[in-house]
């Protein structure tokens, strides 16, 4: 099992989750329209591993 992962809901958003104690655990549940919004907010302390993510992800178009 990956630390991290990444679900793509249904509603369009997409749900950070880490694992913790063998389940995982969703950080936050973000849309696309507000990834430059959090990766621009210092004060969210966002893991590498979720910035990174949003950083791959907020040029490509799902669905």
């Amino acid at each position: 099992m990956k630390e991290f992962d990444f679900v793509h809901n249904d509603d369009g958003t997409i749900t950070a989750l880490r694992l913790k104690n063998g389940k995982y655990v969703a950080l936050l549940s973000f849309g696309k329209d507000e990834i430059p919004n959090l990766l621009a907010d210092v004060t969210k302390r966002l893991p590498p591993e979720v910035r990174r993510y949003m950083t791959q992800i907020k040029g490509v178009n799902h669905g």
